[in-house]
Protein backbone atom coordinates (compact mmCIF):
# COMPACT_ATOMS: atom_id res chain seq x y z
CA UNK A 1 0.00 0.00 0.00
CA UNK A 2 1.54 3.47 -1.28
CA UNK A 3 1.44 6.31 1.02
CA UNK A 4 -1.10 8.07 -0.68
CA UNK A 5 -3.43 4.52 -0.36
CA UNK A 6 -3.13 4.84 3.17
CA UNK A 7 -4.24 8.62 3.36
CA UNK A 8 -6.74 7.90 1.56
CA UNK A 9 -8.16 4.67 3.32
CA UNK A 10 -8.09 7.01 6.80
CA UNK A 11 -9.07 9.96 5.25
CA UNK A 12 -12.56 8.08 4.60
CA UNK A 13 -13.92 7.92 7.65
CA UNK A 14 -14.32 11.68 7.25
CA UNK A 15 -14.03 14.59 10.38
CA UNK A 16 -12.33 13.10 13.22
CA UNK A 17 -13.38 14.76 16.67
CA UNK A 18 -11.51 13.74 19.50
CA UNK A 19 -13.43 11.03 21.81
CA UNK A 20 -15.75 10.17 18.75
CA UNK A 21 -16.92 6.89 18.48
CA UNK A 22 -15.28 6.23 15.46
CA UNK A 23 -11.72 7.34 16.74
CA UNK A 24 -10.72 3.55 17.85
CA UNK A 25 -11.59 2.60 14.27
CA UNK A 26 -8.97 4.71 13.01
CA UNK A 27 -6.81 3.95 15.68
CA UNK A 28 -7.41 -0.10 15.28
CA UNK A 29 -6.21 0.39 11.43
CA UNK A 30 -3.54 2.24 12.32
CA UNK A 31 -2.38 -0.29 14.60
CA UNK A 32 -3.10 -2.74 11.52
CA UNK A 33 -0.39 -0.50 9.87
CA UNK A 34 2.42 -0.88 12.51
CA UNK A 35 1.72 -4.79 12.87
CA UNK A 36 2.52 -5.20 9.50
CA UNK A 37 6.15 -3.70 9.58
CA UNK A 38 6.17 -6.28 12.78
CA UNK A 39 6.08 -3.41 15.13
CA UNK A 40 4.68 -3.69 18.29
CA UNK A 41 1.94 -0.93 19.67
CA UNK A 42 0.26 0.13 22.82
CA UNK A 43 -3.21 1.57 22.63
CA UNK A 44 -3.07 4.71 25.43
CA UNK A 45 -6.86 5.85 26.38
CA UNK A 46 -6.85 9.27 27.48
CA UNK A 47 -10.08 11.46 28.86
CA UNK A 48 -11.16 14.54 26.15
CA UNK A 49 -13.82 16.55 26.20
CA UNK A 50 -15.77 15.47 22.80
CA UNK A 51 -17.78 18.26 21.22
CA UNK A 52 -20.13 18.20 17.95
CA UNK A 53 -22.28 20.11 16.32
CA UNK A 54 -25.47 18.37 16.20
CA UNK A 55 -28.08 20.65 13.77
CA UNK A 56 -27.57 23.99 12.69
CA UNK A 57 -29.79 26.45 10.64
CA UNK A 58 -28.72 30.22 9.69
CA UNK A 59 -32.12 31.99 8.27
CA UNK A 60 -31.92 35.61 6.96
CA UNK A 61 -34.55 37.04 5.76
CA UNK A 62 -36.91 34.30 4.45
CA UNK A 63 -33.36 32.73 2.73
CA UNK A 64 -31.12 29.95 4.23
CA UNK A 65 -27.36 29.94 4.04
CA UNK A 66 -24.88 26.96 4.27
CA UNK A 67 -23.47 27.45 7.33
CA UNK A 68 -21.70 25.81 9.83
CA UNK A 69 -20.24 26.60 13.54
CA UNK A 70 -17.29 26.53 15.22
CA UNK A 71 -16.05 24.21 17.61
CA UNK A 72 -16.86 24.62 21.47
CA UNK A 73 -20.03 26.68 20.13
CA UNK A 74 -22.71 26.63 22.80
CA UNK A 75 -26.65 25.80 21.75
CA UNK A 76 -28.20 29.00 20.96
CA UNK A 77 -31.95 29.42 18.81
CA UNK A 78 -31.72 33.12 18.25
CA UNK A 79 -33.96 35.89 16.14
CA UNK A 80 -31.83 38.72 15.93
CA UNK A 81 -30.21 41.68 14.05
CA UNK A 82 -27.42 41.77 16.63
CA UNK A 83 -24.62 40.31 15.00
CA UNK A 84 -21.18 41.23 12.54
CA UNK A 85 -19.98 39.50 9.66
CA UNK A 86 -16.13 39.21 9.86
CA UNK A 87 -13.60 38.78 6.96
CA UNK A 88 -10.95 37.39 8.16
CA UNK A 89 -7.43 36.89 6.15
CA UNK A 90 -6.25 33.97 8.33
CA UNK A 91 -8.02 31.49 10.28
CA UNK A 92 -6.06 31.85 13.35
CA UNK A 93 -7.39 35.60 13.62
CA UNK A 94 -11.07 34.27 14.74
CA UNK A 95 -10.06 34.35 18.18
CA UNK A 96 -8.90 37.64 18.35
CA UNK A 97 -12.06 38.77 17.24
CA UNK A 98 -14.01 36.53 19.00
CA UNK A 99 -11.81 37.46 22.43
CA UNK A 100 -12.87 41.11 21.33
CA UNK A 101 -16.84 40.60 21.27
CA UNK A 102 -19.15 41.80 23.49
CA UNK A 103 -22.43 40.21 23.02
CA UNK A 104 -22.87 40.09 19.13
CA UNK A 105 -23.40 36.59 17.48
CA UNK A 106 -20.36 36.33 15.29
CA UNK A 107 -20.13 35.05 11.65
CA UNK A 108 -16.68 34.43 9.93
CA UNK A 109 -15.57 34.26 6.55
CA UNK A 110 -12.31 33.92 4.50
CA UNK A 111 -13.07 32.43 1.08
CA UNK A 112 -14.98 29.99 -0.45
CA UNK A 113 -13.99 27.12 1.55
CA UNK A 114 -15.41 26.21 4.86
CA UNK A 115 -13.08 26.40 7.67
CA UNK A 116 -12.84 25.63 11.15
CA UNK A 117 -10.81 26.34 14.35
CA UNK A 118 -11.84 25.75 18.06
CA UNK A 119 -13.34 28.76 19.90
CA UNK A 120 -11.50 30.51 22.87
CA UNK A 121 -12.51 32.25 25.75
CA UNK A 122 -10.63 33.18 29.10
CA UNK A 123 -6.92 34.08 29.60
CA UNK A 124 -4.82 33.16 26.49
CA UNK A 125 -2.24 30.53 26.54
CA UNK A 126 -3.70 29.03 29.38
CA UNK A 127 -3.67 25.27 30.65
CA UNK A 128 -5.57 25.43 33.22
CA UNK A 129 -9.75 25.53 32.53
CA UNK A 130 -11.13 28.55 31.25
CA UNK A 131 -14.65 29.79 31.08
CA UNK A 132 -16.40 28.37 28.53
CA UNK A 133 -17.06 30.16 25.21
CA UNK A 134 -20.73 32.59 26.05
CA UNK A 135 -21.90 32.48 22.44
CA UNK A 136 -21.49 30.32 19.56
CA UNK A 137 -20.02 31.72 16.23
CA UNK A 138 -20.57 30.79 12.61
CA UNK A 139 -18.43 30.23 9.32
CA UNK A 140 -20.01 30.44 5.75
CA UNK A 141 -18.68 30.93 2.39
CA UNK A 142 -17.73 33.92 1.15
CA UNK A 143 -19.90 34.28 -1.71
CA UNK A 144 -23.01 33.75 1.16
CA UNK A 145 -21.88 36.79 2.95
CA UNK A 146 -23.80 39.55 0.67
CA UNK A 147 -27.00 37.18 2.46
CA UNK A 148 -26.28 38.04 6.09
CA UNK A 149 -28.82 40.98 6.55
CA UNK A 150 -31.92 42.19 8.02
CA UNK A 151 -33.42 39.45 11.14
CA UNK A 152 -31.35 36.44 11.48
CA UNK A 153 -32.24 32.76 13.31
CA UNK A 154 -29.55 31.39 14.36
CA UNK A 155 -30.06 28.16 15.40
CA UNK A 156 -27.17 25.49 16.48
CA UNK A 157 -27.76 22.55 18.67
CA UNK A 158 -24.40 21.11 20.29
CA UNK A 159 -22.88 19.33 23.04
CA UNK A 160 -20.24 18.61 25.14
CA UNK A 161 -19.53 15.43 26.55
CA UNK A 162 -16.76 13.73 28.50
CA UNK A 163 -15.48 10.97 26.11
CA UNK A 164 -12.01 9.05 25.72
CA UNK A 165 -9.54 9.53 23.09
CA UNK A 166 -6.79 7.29 22.11
CA UNK A 167 -2.92 7.57 21.58
CA UNK A 168 -1.07 4.86 19.41
CA UNK A 169 2.39 4.35 19.94
CA UNK A 170 4.63 1.99 18.34
CA UNK A 171 7.96 1.06 19.58
CA UNK A 172 11.20 0.07 17.70
CA UNK A 173 14.11 -1.48 19.78
CA UNK A 174 17.04 0.13 18.73
CA UNK A 175 20.99 -0.86 19.05
CA UNK A 176 21.22 1.98 21.71
CA UNK A 177 19.65 2.79 24.75
CA UNK A 178 18.46 6.48 23.46
CA UNK A 179 15.10 6.87 22.52
CA UNK A 180 14.03 9.14 19.82
CA UNK A 181 9.74 10.11 19.70
CA UNK A 182 8.69 10.94 15.88
CA UNK A 183 4.82 11.98 16.79
CA UNK A 184 2.16 13.09 14.57
CA UNK A 185 -1.84 13.26 15.36
CA UNK A 186 -4.73 11.31 13.55
CA UNK A 187 -7.87 13.71 14.68
CA UNK A 188 -8.66 15.96 12.44
CA UNK A 189 -11.52 18.61 10.60
CA UNK A 190 -12.70 17.90 7.56
CA UNK A 191 -10.59 15.26 5.57
CA UNK A 192 -7.04 16.70 7.18
CA UNK A 193 -4.76 14.69 4.64
CA UNK A 194 -2.01 16.76 5.33
CA UNK A 195 -3.12 17.75 9.13
CA UNK A 196 -2.02 15.06 9.94
CA UNK A 197 -3.16 11.97 8.07
CA UNK A 198 -0.31 11.94 5.61
CA UNK A 199 2.35 11.92 9.05
CA UNK A 200 0.05 9.16 10.34
CA UNK A 201 0.92 7.34 7.39
CA UNK A 202 4.21 7.70 7.40
CA UNK A 203 4.75 6.74 10.90
CA UNK A 204 4.81 2.82 10.31
CA UNK A 205 7.67 3.43 7.47
CA UNK A 206 10.27 4.96 9.65
CA UNK A 207 13.09 2.94 10.75
CA UNK A 208 16.57 3.57 12.81
CA UNK A 209 20.39 1.85 12.78
CA UNK A 210 20.84 2.99 15.46
CA UNK A 211 17.85 4.26 17.88
CA UNK A 212 15.36 2.90 19.66
CA UNK A 213 11.85 5.03 18.01
CA UNK A 214 8.76 5.71 19.65
CA UNK A 215 6.40 5.79 16.78
CA UNK A 216 3.32 7.97 18.27
CA UNK A 217 -0.58 8.71 16.72
CA UNK A 218 -2.10 11.27 19.41
CA UNK A 219 -5.65 11.85 19.92
CA UNK A 220 -6.58 15.52 20.79
CA UNK A 221 -4.43 18.04 18.86
CA UNK A 222 -7.25 19.64 17.09
CA UNK A 223 -10.14 19.54 19.86
CA UNK A 224 -10.75 17.77 23.29
CA UNK A 225 -8.85 19.92 25.54
CA UNK A 226 -11.38 21.12 28.55
CA UNK A 227 -11.65 24.44 28.04
CA UNK A 228 -8.04 25.27 28.49
CA UNK A 229 -7.22 28.24 26.11
CA UNK A 230 -3.68 26.23 25.22
CA UNK A 231 -6.72 24.49 23.19
CA UNK A 232 -4.15 22.30 20.76
CA UNK A 233 -2.13 19.37 21.84
CA UNK A 234 -3.84 17.98 25.03
CA UNK A 235 -3.54 15.06 23.68
CA UNK A 236 0.68 14.86 23.83
CA UNK A 237 0.50 17.46 27.11
CA UNK A 238 -1.83 14.48 28.92
CA UNK A 239 0.37 11.75 28.02
CA UNK A 240 3.48 13.49 29.23
CA UNK A 241 2.31 14.41 32.22
CA UNK A 242 1.35 10.45 32.88
CA UNK A 243 3.68 8.85 30.95
CA UNK A 244 7.51 9.52 32.57
CA UNK A 245 9.67 10.24 29.09
CA UNK A 246 13.38 9.79 28.59
CA UNK A 247 14.48 10.36 25.11
CA UNK A 248 17.20 11.83 23.39
CA UNK A 249 14.68 13.73 20.50
CA UNK A 250 11.01 14.18 19.82
CA UNK A 251 10.22 15.23 16.32
CA UNK A 252 6.46 15.99 15.27
CA UNK A 253 5.37 16.06 11.65
CA UNK A 254 2.24 18.32 11.22
CA UNK A 255 0.42 20.02 8.92
CA UNK A 256 3.15 18.27 6.59
CA UNK A 257 3.34 19.45 2.47
CA UNK A 258 6.18 19.23 0.60
CA UNK A 259 6.43 22.84 1.36
CA UNK A 260 7.12 22.53 5.09
CA UNK A 261 9.68 24.13 7.05
CA UNK A 262 11.63 22.43 10.04
CA UNK A 263 11.22 24.30 13.19
CA UNK A 264 14.42 23.74 15.66
CA UNK A 265 15.42 23.65 19.21
CA UNK A 266 18.80 25.19 19.61
CA UNK A 267 21.55 22.70 19.62
CA UNK A 268 20.09 20.80 16.69
CA UNK A 269 20.45 23.60 14.15
CA UNK A 270 23.84 22.04 12.49
CA UNK A 271 21.68 19.91 10.67
CA UNK A 272 18.76 22.08 9.29
CA UNK A 273 20.68 24.77 6.83
CA UNK A 274 17.80 27.16 6.75
CA UNK A 275 15.60 25.70 9.54
CA UNK A 276 13.78 28.59 11.88
CA UNK A 277 15.92 28.37 14.65
CA UNK A 278 13.04 28.52 17.40
CA UNK A 279 10.74 25.90 18.64
CA UNK A 280 7.54 25.59 16.92
CA UNK A 281 4.40 26.08 20.26
CA UNK A 282 2.21 25.14 17.44
CA UNK A 283 2.89 21.16 17.52
CA UNK A 284 3.18 18.50 20.07
CA UNK A 285 6.34 18.81 20.34
CA UNK A 286 6.14 21.82 21.99
CA UNK A 287 5.10 19.25 25.01
CA UNK A 288 8.27 17.28 24.96
CA UNK A 289 10.16 20.59 24.91
CA UNK A 290 8.90 21.71 28.39
CA UNK A 291 10.03 18.26 29.66
CA UNK A 292 13.63 19.18 29.21
CA UNK A 293 13.86 17.52 25.76
CA UNK A 294 14.98 18.99 22.38
CA UNK A 295 12.48 19.28 19.55
CA UNK A 296 12.11 19.45 15.73
CA UNK A 297 9.14 20.10 14.02
CA UNK A 298 8.25 19.32 10.47
CA UNK A 299 5.14 21.55 9.50
CA UNK A 300 3.82 23.92 6.48
CA UNK A 301 2.57 26.97 8.47
CA UNK A 302 1.61 28.57 4.72
CA UNK A 303 0.06 25.63 3.68
CA UNK A 304 -3.57 27.66 2.48
CA UNK A 305 -6.00 25.07 2.90
CA UNK A 306 -5.31 24.38 6.33
CA UNK A 307 -7.98 23.47 8.35
CA UNK A 308 -10.17 23.30 5.43
CA UNK A 309 -12.51 20.95 3.30
CA UNK A 310 -10.00 21.48 0.53
CA UNK A 311 -7.19 19.78 2.28
CA UNK A 312 -6.51 16.71 0.27
CA UNK A 313 -3.10 14.98 -0.96
CA UNK A 314 -3.44 15.38 -5.06
CA UNK A 315 -1.81 12.60 -7.38
CA UNK A 316 1.24 14.64 -7.86
CA UNK A 317 2.11 14.63 -4.19
CA UNK A 318 5.17 11.91 -3.71
CA UNK A 319 6.45 12.16 0.25
CA UNK A 320 8.87 8.84 -0.23
CA UNK A 321 11.97 11.45 -0.01
CA UNK A 322 10.80 12.84 3.41
CA UNK A 323 10.66 9.52 4.27
CA UNK A 324 13.82 8.78 3.34
CA UNK A 325 15.18 12.15 4.47
CA UNK A 326 14.22 11.11 8.01
CA UNK A 327 15.77 7.13 8.03
CA UNK A 328 18.89 8.69 7.12
CA UNK A 329 18.81 11.00 9.66
CA UNK A 330 17.10 8.74 12.56
CA UNK A 331 20.28 6.02 11.12
CA UNK A 332 23.31 8.63 11.96
CA UNK A 333 24.60 9.65 15.03
CA UNK A 334 22.92 13.00 16.33
CA UNK A 335 24.49 14.94 18.65
CA UNK A 336 23.36 17.97 20.29
CA UNK A 337 25.49 21.38 20.42
CA UNK A 338 24.78 23.16 23.89
CA UNK A 339 26.34 26.44 22.21
CA UNK A 340 23.70 27.21 20.09
CA UNK A 341 21.92 27.47 23.44
CA UNK A 342 24.53 29.67 24.51
CA UNK A 343 24.30 32.35 21.54
CA UNK A 344 20.20 32.23 22.54
CA UNK A 345 21.15 33.32 25.98
CA UNK A 346 23.56 35.84 25.06
CA UNK A 347 20.77 37.53 22.29
CA UNK A 348 18.22 37.35 24.70
CA UNK A 349 17.62 40.35 26.92
CA UNK A 350 17.74 38.84 30.02
CA UNK A 351 19.41 40.32 33.74
CA UNK A 352 22.92 39.12 33.59
CA UNK A 353 22.43 37.39 36.78
CA UNK A 354 19.84 34.98 34.77
CA UNK A 355 22.35 35.10 31.92
CA UNK A 356 25.76 34.16 34.18
CA UNK A 357 23.55 31.47 35.85
CA UNK A 358 22.29 29.75 33.07
CA UNK A 359 25.78 29.74 31.15
CA UNK A 360 27.38 28.01 34.30
CA UNK A 361 24.39 25.75 34.08
CA UNK A 362 25.29 24.93 30.20
CA UNK A 363 28.99 24.22 31.41
CA UNK A 364 27.99 22.08 33.84
CA UNK A 365 26.00 20.26 31.41
CA UNK A 366 22.49 21.38 32.39
CA UNK A 367 21.35 21.61 28.74
CA UNK A 368 18.38 19.86 28.99
CA UNK A 369 16.66 21.59 32.20
CA UNK A 370 17.48 24.72 30.70
CA UNK A 371 15.29 24.18 28.08
CA UNK A 372 12.56 23.76 30.23
CA UNK A 373 12.47 27.40 31.21
CA UNK A 374 11.43 27.84 27.14
CA UNK A 375 7.63 29.41 27.09
CA UNK A 376 5.27 30.78 24.78
CA UNK A 377 4.48 34.66 24.27
CA UNK A 378 1.54 36.01 21.99
CA UNK A 379 1.66 39.21 20.71
CA UNK A 380 -2.21 40.28 21.12
CA UNK A 381 -2.07 42.70 18.23
CA UNK A 382 -0.37 40.71 15.81
CA UNK A 383 -2.10 37.39 16.81
CA UNK A 384 1.51 35.56 17.04
CA UNK A 385 3.18 33.15 19.15
CA UNK A 386 6.86 32.75 19.78
CA UNK A 387 8.63 30.56 22.15
CA UNK A 388 11.58 31.77 24.35
CA UNK A 389 13.84 31.45 26.55
CA UNK A 390 12.66 32.76 30.22
CA UNK A 391 9.24 33.47 28.71
CA UNK A 392 8.21 35.41 31.52
CA UNK A 393 10.95 37.69 31.59
CA UNK A 394 10.78 38.29 27.53
CA UNK A 395 6.92 38.79 27.44
CA UNK A 396 7.09 41.26 30.26
CA UNK A 397 9.80 43.29 28.30
CA UNK A 398 8.13 43.17 25.01
CA UNK A 399 5.02 44.55 27.32
CA UNK A 400 6.08 48.16 27.23
CA UNK A 401 5.61 48.32 23.72
CA UNK A 402 2.98 45.73 22.73
CA UNK A 403 -0.22 43.89 24.69
CA UNK A 404 0.81 40.37 25.53
CA UNK A 405 -0.21 37.22 26.79
CA UNK A 406 2.57 34.93 28.99
CA UNK A 407 1.94 31.44 28.57
CA UNK A 408 0.29 30.03 31.65
CA UNK A 409 0.95 33.56 33.66
CA UNK A 410 -0.74 36.63 33.00
CA UNK A 411 -2.48 39.05 30.05
CA UNK A 412 -0.93 42.31 29.66
CA UNK A 413 -2.22 45.04 28.67
CA UNK A 414 -2.01 49.12 28.53
CA UNK A 415 -5.17 50.29 28.87
CA UNK A 416 -3.72 53.78 29.82
CA UNK A 417 -5.25 57.28 28.24
CA UNK A 418 -2.73 59.59 30.04
CA UNK A 419 0.68 60.04 31.69
CA UNK A 420 0.32 59.14 34.77
CA UNK A 421 -1.00 56.42 34.54
CA UNK A 422 1.24 55.06 31.82
CA UNK A 423 4.25 55.38 33.86
CA UNK A 424 1.81 53.63 36.84
CA UNK A 425 1.87 50.73 34.10
CA UNK A 426 5.57 50.84 33.88
CA UNK A 427 6.53 50.81 37.06
CA UNK A 428 3.97 48.16 37.57
CA UNK A 429 5.86 46.59 34.88
CA UNK A 430 9.34 47.16 36.59
CA UNK A 431 8.48 45.16 39.83
CA UNK A 432 6.55 42.32 38.29
CA UNK A 433 10.01 42.13 36.47
CA UNK A 434 11.47 42.06 39.31
CA UNK A 435 9.82 39.27 41.26
CA UNK A 436 10.01 36.92 37.98
CA UNK A 437 13.52 37.64 38.07
CA UNK A 438 14.09 36.20 41.49
CA UNK A 439 11.95 33.62 40.62
CA UNK A 440 13.77 32.36 37.89
CA UNK A 441 17.28 33.02 40.01
CA UNK A 442 15.64 30.41 42.96
CA UNK A 443 14.83 27.71 40.24
CA UNK A 444 18.02 27.78 38.57
CA UNK A 445 20.26 28.06 41.62
CA UNK A 446 18.15 24.71 42.64
CA UNK A 447 19.65 22.85 39.80
CA UNK A 448 23.04 22.86 40.96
Amino acid sequence: MTLRERVKELSKYGELIAGDKKERLIVDKIKEYFEVNKITTYINPQNVLKWEEKEIELECEGIKIEAISLPYSPSIDVETSDYQVIKINNILDINKYYRNNSNKILVFTQDDLMRKIVLKNGTPLSHLPQNPPKLPAFYIRYKDANQIKGKCRFFLKSSFEDSIGYTIEGIIPGKTEDKIYVTAHHDHWFKGEHDDLISVSILPELKSEKYELHLISFTAEESGCFFSSFSWACGSYNFLRSNKIDAKLSISLDNLTLNSKFFVTPGLFKYFKNAVQYPSPYTDSYNFLKRGIPTISMSDIDYPYYHSEADEISETENYEEIVKLLNVFLSNEITINPQELVNVIFDTPLPIEIKELALNLIERGKYNELLKFYGSVLDLSKNTIQTYLFHKLVGINKAYQNSVAIEDFVELRNYCEDEICSKLYEKFLYYLQKEITNEYLIQLKNLF
